[in-house]
């Protein structure tokens, strides 16, 4: 992790650099080490988490390296979350391309509550105001206490639902206790919401892990998200990103490709299974411009590559050296 940590102030990161932390994913070293390349293995698929990260210079020849290992193993390269910098170099590695929704990002430097748009959350933020709802932004290392209480909005917070990882951020004290801390207090000094800020080590900071207390106000989010703004403006931070909105703006052409049209009907009518309709329109409150993102792939059969992602994501992450810990305790066990 020092290295990685190293490498990421020097060269910057992306919008999911930061799930690196959660250190259930492989490292890949391209280029001698000029390129950093985040992946996770399923079934005979090494799955890439985002664009390689480096200096652009060497990015095409490590989508190449890499798609060479992959081969040299036998085993088949996917992108997945990728930006449309790099898509000239993936196209010209063979990948075909399939949109996956859109990531929402705020322009912190126009951001304001100014005008007709804003009006329902400007009042919003006033009421917490009058209401004495504070807000703070901490930093590590955090107390014990710290830590349990906002372990226990986390566990409110997911009820019956379990953790997710691999693209997507779960709650773990290692995690949260290597980045800045937003909490939303209420009247009573109480927490009530919190989340932690990821940055790419350049001007883009990220709201990355987000909870709140089931008994919290309705607006707690959108009080929370308003002051994180705020801050990150007078940090001098340029943008923030609010993540992705899952299969946004995605086969809603008449010539979108038939993969995309069911991507559409998913998005459409799956809201049972996801909110991915309400997410977008949480968002939309905020963002200021969308950004696409793409799955880069092979010739390979698309539904077993998306089984395979919900597999990656809906299981509970294990950072690997807990994973290296129990074996070692294993063999000491055993003489």
């Amino acid at each position: 992790m020092d290295q990685v940590i190293s490498f990421l102030k020097e060269n910057g990161g992306n919008h999911v650099s930061h799930l690196i932390f959660l250190q259930d994913k492989e490292v890949y070293w391209a280029g001698q080490q000029k390129v950093l390349i985040i992946y996770k293995r399923i079934a005979n698929k090494l799955v890439v988490l985002g664009d390689p990260i480096g200096e652009e210079l060497y990015i095409q020849g490590a989508i190449k390296e890499f798609n060479e290992y992959c081969e040299s193993k036998g085993l088949k390269p996917i992108f997945y979350q990728i930006s449309p910098r790099f898509m000239q170099y993936y196209h010209e590695t063979g990948y075909r391309f399939l949109k996956l929704g859109e990531e929402g990002i705020v322009n912190l430097q126009t951001f304001s509550l100014e005008g007709k748009r804003c009006a329902k959350l400007r009042t919003r933020f006033n009421k917490f105001a009058r209401n004495s709802y504070t807000f703070i932004v901490v930093k590590p290392p955090y107390s014990k206490e710290l830590l349990s209480e906002i372990k226990s909005i986390s566990d409110s917070w997911l009820g019956k639902k379990k953790e997710k990882g691999f693209s997507v951020v779960s709650f773990s004290e290692e995690y949260i206790s290597r980045f800045p801390i937003a909490l939303l207090f209420d009247s009573d000094k109480n927490i009530i919401a919190f989340a932690t800020l990821a940055t790419d080590y350049k001007k883009t900071i990220s709201i990355d892990l987000m909870r709140k207390s089931s008994d919290s106000p309705h607006g707690t989010m959108d009080v929370l998200f308003i002051h994180i703004f705020k801050w990150a403006k007078d940090k001098d931070y340029q943008t923030c990103s609010l993540g992705m909105a899952p299969l946004s703006n995605v086969g809603n052409c008449k010539y979108s490709f038939i993969s995309e049209k069911l991507i559409r009907m998913v998005y459409l009518h799956g809201n049972s299974l996801y909110n991915f309709k309400g997410l977008r329109e949480f968002k939309s409150k905020f963002a200021c411009t969308w950004e696409p993102k793409y799955l880069a792939s092979k010739k390979t059969f698309l539904p077993a590559i998306f089984i395979q992602l919900l597999l990656l994501i809906n299981r509970q992450p294990t950072p690997k050296y807990k994973v290296i810990g129990k074996i070692k305790y294993f063999f000491n066990k055993a003489g």
